[in-house]
């Protein structure tokens, strides 16, 4: 016997969604900011934090249209919801995050090439402070959400994102008092480990996020708790399997259980729903799919009654 699944969905999304438009409204301006800092005074870190801040643009209007995507119920189109928009939506900024690394590369490796020194004024220190100021805010108000259990992927995704930004931030802050001080070269050769680091987090999201929308399977620890919810479930023999893969960012469940073999239909099939009840409490949990096997006689003999 099958229990068709049952799809849930996400009822904070709203939260990493305003965040999300929060962030996008903010690297705007620093965009601005950080471009008029690198056009007046040439500071190669300066146009790496506005590469990171173009980034971080385009990255949260992505992340919140999939996070609003994502949270729309199933259809006749998308049966099984539409959770894979989120990975989809990452590995678009994880592209993209690995051209802007590129072009930072670029440009810093052609200012030491050429000894272009920046113009050292206060308002390129002052960008940076402002961009680690705001940066600092995303992740508290990201990990005020992530406390009260909201932490899907999306919210997760922000303040990772944000909290690299400080401290980036904080790199070019070093790199400008090094200029300072009898230094201007340090302008140059510290954005480069900066678009290294931009780079390789690029590629961390891209691998991390192709596994999710290829629905890879679910780490072994969690395929063992969701077992061991099943078989918790009044009158389970047993849990004879269970898949559990990820499509986006969300559990797609599959598991085979095992009830007494003269167990009317009736009841095994409550016992099913019962089962899917359980599951569907996890927070990663978002489509349940149970099949229902009679036990072997000496199972139940042998275990504690039905």
């Amino acid at each position: 016997m099958v229990v068709a699944p049952a799809v849930t969905s996400s009822s904070s999304s709203s939260s990493p969604e305003r965040i999300a438009y929060a962030s996008v409204a903010g690297s705007l301006a620093m965009v601005v900011a950080l471009v008029g800092v690198y056009v007046v005074f040439a500071s190669q870190l300066a146009l790496a934090q506005a590469a990171d801040s173009i980034s971080d643009v385009v990255g949260g209007a992505v992340l919140a249209w999939a996070v609003r995507e994502a949270a729309q119920p199933a259809d006749d189109e998308h049966p099984l919801g539409h959770a894979r928009a989120e990975p989809l939506a990452a590995l678009l900024v994880a592209v993209l995050t690995s051209l802007l690394a590129f072009e930072v590369l670029r440009t810093a490796a052609s200012a030491l090439v050429t000894g272009a020194h920046p113009i050292l004024e206060w308002p390129v220190a002052v960008a940076f402070v402002a961009k680690a100021a705001f940066k600092s805010v995303i992740v508290a108000v990201a990990t005020r959400e992530v406390g009260r259990g909201r932490a899907n992927a999306a919210l997760r995704a922000l303040r990772i994102d944000a909290r690299n930004d400080v401290l980036l931030c904080s790199v070019a802050i070093v790199g400008f008092g090094a200029a300072r001080w009898g230094h201007p070269a340090a302008d140059a050769w510290l954005a480069l480990p900066i678009a290294i680091y931009v780079a390789i987090s690029g590629i961390r999201l891209a691998r991390e996020n192709i596994g999710l929308v290829m629905s890879a399977a679910a780490p072994p620890e969690t395929t063992e708790r969701l077992t061991r919810a099943a078989a918790e479930v009044a009158r389970v023999v047993s849990v004879d399997k269970l898949i559990a893969t990820w499509a986006g960012s969300s559990l797609h469940v599959q598991v085979e259980i095992a009830v007494a073999g003269e167990t009317p239909l009736h009841d095994a099939h409550e016992v099913a729903h019962a089962v899917t009840t359980r599951l569907e409490q996890d927070e990663d949990v978002a489509e349940v799919v149970v099949h229902v096997n009679p036990a072997p006689l000496t199972l139940v003999k042998g275990g504690d009654p039905p």
